[in-house]
């Protein structure tokens, strides 16, 4: 949920509604009189459903019911505040507990010495990723904090929370030599129909250095495998260019304007048999059939030949699909969300000042949530001087309501 996009193609243009079709989908023929697909109607105006005064919010899942969850990484800002929140009343309330959100030690001042530390495996260190499946929220800890070199052991993890009873029923932890100081462990989607109790797919997109790829982990067996490190289909596009903030910005590891990194947001089909992901430094993203990918049997040459390039796209971060089949891509460089059908239509969805990098994304209730993403401003990015300021807001808007 943090990085960005290379030469933008044209028909992406800022009130652009051009029709592109998709790798592999069928046109009209010259003369036809087939009627091409229709558009994705624009969205409704955006309401803001929360609001943080100094904390910035990454991750977002909603329940039918309206309940919002946000993560709170403290990868930007080594904050003191709960890591993982719902939102009550328009108020962040720890979830599922303070003992599990906060900072161990900041809840230890004031005691006597000697009193033990909880392990990191025991509470959410620094996530990003969140979704939610059914009545369980699945939470992917980086457990990488601002100021602090390397993640420590137990920090980086899979975090499944029963939502009505408030109580954690699965962790599952990268341990080193699999996980890599190197590793930013960003986006999480988790598929049903694979595995005895599921399949989770998570996007690494690396941090400081190109180091991305695509992670797979077996629910009921906590087995997990990396593959795609460094492929050309989750890292940055050689010579990639975009705008942050109105600024042309072009892709540098040496020289950064802009967040770097590889694979970002990600997405499952609504049937759960296809895996979407986008890599905001480059214009390209592909998909996989998530048969191929959760064979943990099946050999790195042989799922590389099974990945399929959907086109280009512009994605800063997180990827959405609504029930129709609709998928959803923040473009921070038009302040915008760009929709897509499964005809392969290209539409303008959203388009409002606020969406400067628009970050975590999911659609409820026919509601397109996004958080507001900073890390454009980070101090990294601009000699050292901190730009980011609240508040930090999560929008919403309502799909279809806009024509």
């Amino acid at each position: 949920m943090a990085v960005f996009c290379k030469r933008v193609a044209p028909w992406l243009a800022l009130g652009a509604m051009a029709m592109v079709p998709a790798a592999g989908a069928a046109t009209a023929a010259a003369g036809s009189t087939q009627s091409p697909p229709a558009p994705l109607t624009t969205a409704g105006p955006a309401e803001v459903v929360a609001s943080l005064p100094d904390t910035e919010a990454a991750g977002v899942a909603v329940t039918p019911e309206g309940r919002l969850f946000l993560t709170l990484p403290r990868v930007g800002v080594n904050h003191r505040d709960a890591s993982l929140v719902e939102i009550v009343n328009g108020k962040p309330v720890p979830f599922p507990d303070v003992m599990t959100t906060v900072d161990p030690q900041l809840l230890l001042r004031g005691r006597g010495p000697g009193t033990a530390v909880r392990p990191y495996s025991d509470w959410i260190v620094s996530p990003l990723g969140l979704t939610r499946v059914g009545h369980t929220l699945w939470v992917l800890d980086e457990g990488k904090r601002a100021g602090i070199e390397g993640i420590p052991d137990g920090a980086a993890k899979l975090v499944a929370i029963d939502i009505p009873s408030r109580k954690v029923i699965k962790t599952i932890v990268f341990h080193h030599p699999f996980l890599r100081d190197t590793m930013q462990l960003n986006d999480l989607r988790v598929d049903p129909s694979h595995g005895e109790q599921g399949t989770v797919f998570i996007s690494n997109n690396g941090f400081a250095k190109p180091d991305s790829s695509i992670i797979v982990v077996d629910i009921a067996t906590g087995h997990m495998r990396e593959v795609f490190r460094n492929a050309p289909q989750v890292s940055p596009a050689p010579g990639f260019m975009s705008y942050v903030e109105g600024q042309p910005c072009a892709y540098s590891l040496e020289h950064p304007c802009m967040p770097q990194g590889g694979v970002n947001g990600i997405e499952l089909s609504n049937d759960h048999q296809t895996l979407y992901w986008s890599i905001p430094t480059n214009p390209e993203y592909y998909s996989i059939p998530t048969a191929a990918l959760s064979n943990q049997d099946r050999l790195e040459s042989s799922l590389r030949k099974a990945i399929h390039p959907e086109g280009q796209t512009v994605s800063n971060g997180g990827m959405a699909i609504d029930p129709d089949g609709n998928l959803y891509f923040g473009d921070a460089s038009r302040y915008a969300i760009l929709g897509k059908s499964p005809q392969g239509t290209f539409s303008l969805v959203a388009h409002d000042g606020r969406l400067i990098w628009p970050d975590g994304l999911v659609v409820q209730n026919g509601w397109l949530y996004v958080s507001i993403g900073q890390w454009q401003r980070v101090p990294g990015l601009h000699q050292g001087h901190d730009l980011r300021h609240g508040p930090y807001q999560v929008l919403r808007f309502k799909l279809g309501a806009g024509h």
